[in-house]
């Protein structure tokens, strides 16, 4: 009779572990958005668009920075009510927060991005012959990912045309 009282306490304790490690486990990974990243993630919904079509024909953009947080509010004053502004040389160094900056080749343009409310995983740029923009992010998670606006000035040989900006998450 104890062992058999002593067998069914081993069974419980490793029932309840279990569940505990189940619990954890789902509650554990995905979590709900607080407040205040829930309402930094539908602005920056805001400025997400529809992706691109057609041919891949795309070039990397190497010369871009990204706009400091201490000057990302007033980049996205900016960004309002338009994806690109074209800056002077001044206001670039400004907003990337580098006085020192060396002139570079072509003329910098302030540009709408969206990436990850981290800011772990870097933003890619690509210009089409076109002219045409893509300012993306893509990473991989089971769980949702918030977006923040993150701002961006590049230096382009030409003016931009449209602007494609994309936020994807593979959920595998």
């Amino acid at each position: 009779m104890l062992e058999h009282q002593s067998t069914l306490a081993s069974v419980r304790r490793i029932v309840l572990s279990s569940i505990v490690i189940l619990s954890f486990m789902v509650s554990g990974c995905c979590k709900r958005f607080d407040s205040s990243t829930k309402q930094e993630n539908e602005a920056a919904r805001g400025w997400v668009t529809g992706s691109w079509e057609g041919q891949y024909d795309w070039t990397r953009i190497a010369r871009w920075k990204s706009v400091t947080g201490s000057r990302s509010s007033r980049a996205q004053e900016l960004l309002q009510t338009r994806p690109v502004v074209q800056l002077t040389a001044a206001e670039a160094q400004e907003l990337v927060g580098e006085p020192s900056l060396l002139e570079e080749m072509g003329a910098p343009y302030l540009l709408r991005a969206v990436g990850d409310a981290q800011g772990t995983i870097p933003l890619e740029l690509s210009v089409r012959p076109d002219g045409t923009l893509w300012v993306g992010w893509g990473g991989n998670s089971k769980c949702p990912v918030p977006m923040r606006r993150r701002p961006v000035v590049a230096w382009l040989d030409n003016p931009p045309g449209k602007i494609y900006v994309t936020f994807n998450v593979n959920p595998d």
